[in-house]
């Protein structure tokens, strides 16, 4: 019959289970604080220039819904501000006519790793993207 395990050994296996508990707990915290961090995104509605050169004017009234969040209203050569949760993100844009009513919608999805650094999102651009 073998004996008990010596006492180092015991102490060694718990040290290891501790430290193994606490590499997984801070690997979950900042996974955590990714996926639910909440990011301010700059909507703007603006004329632009694709990449083969042809001009795109601005919409002339949208709503803007980010990952069914409040809608954010845009008039033509306007910008506001929307709530984005997490990485990535659909987008919901319609096109208003005259009496503020849905004539045509279009989805798109981004995430805030393409926006770069100023979270900025030209929502006529999306618009044409959104095809």
């Amino acid at each position: 019959m073998r004996g008990l395990p010596s006492r180092r050994h015991v102490i060694l296996k718990h040290i290891l289970v501790n430290c193994i508990l606490v590499v997984l707990l801070i690997g979950l915290g900042a996974w955590c604080y990714t996926q639910g961090k909440t990011y301010k995104v700059i909507l703007g509605n603006y004329a632009f220039t694709s990449a083969d050169g042809q001009e795109h004017p601005a919409l002339e009234a949208v709503e803007v819904f980010i990952d069914g969040n409040d809608p954010v209203f845009l008039l033509e050569d306007d910008s506001g501000t929307g709530d984005a949760t997490g990485r990535k993100h659909t987008m919901v844009i319609e096109l208003l006519d005259e009496n503020d009513k849905p004539i045509e919608s279009r989805t798109t999805t981004f995430s805030i790793a393409e926006l770069g650094e100023n979270l900025e999102i030209n929502v006529a651009e999306f618009w044409l993207r959104a095809r």
